[in-house]
């Protein structure tokens, strides 16, 4: 594989991974505006947001299979898609957290285990859709690396993790200090 090809995956990765984290900790906070400064609140967006990335990429890796293998194209084009999407998400949630908190609202008034499940549903809502995109994104970008490079291809995956890593902590580290 190309040294600029590598460059340039390991810089979508670094910033897809700070992205991530950047998305998880804004959507914590907008998740507390919403539903309360309470502990399950952060439980429930860290775990959800952990859920989409297992599903994502448990399902991510037949999905690419099969629509590189009926559409004929290259897998950069799914994960830019994907990444697309993850973009749209950081728009959609802070809006589905509003509508959802005036829906909550509307309920009225309820017990304590009724508003932690109807408030834990809504963040569920809101965020698992977006979570799934991220994971897609390494069986998506090792199908591209396999597609560029078969040889590239067992090295790769700790390739990605690293850059993506990098850029996690990145993401933490800046919302910390800005």
């Amino acid at each position: 594989m190309p040294v600029g090809l590598r460059r340039a995956i390991f810089t979508m990765f670094l910033l897809s991974g700070f992205c991530g984290l950047l998305y998880q900790i804004i959507w914590v906070r907008i998740a507390y505006a919403s539903f309360g400064i309470i502990t399950p609140v952060l439980s429930i967006v860290i775990s959800v947001f952990m859920l989409g990335l297992l599903l994502g990429s448990a399902t991510g890796g037949p999905l690419v299979k099969k629509l590189v293998r009926r559409f004929r194209m290259s897998a950069i084009l799914l994960y830019a898609l994907a990444e697309l999407g993850i973009g749209a998400g950081a728009f959609c949630v802070p809006k589905l957290f509003s509508l959802e908190q005036h829906w909550l609202l509307a309920l009225g008034s309820m017990d304590s285990f009724g508003y932690l499940f109807a408030s834990g549903s809504a963040i569920a809502i809101a965020v698992l859709p977006w979570c799934i995109l991220m994971g897609f994104t390494y069986p998506f970008m090792m199908t591209f690396v396999r597609q560029a490079d078969a040889t590239a291809a067992p090295s790769s995956f700790s390739f990605l993790y690293l850059a993506n890593v990098i850029g996690a902590m990145a993401g933490t580290i800046v919302t910390a200090c800005v």
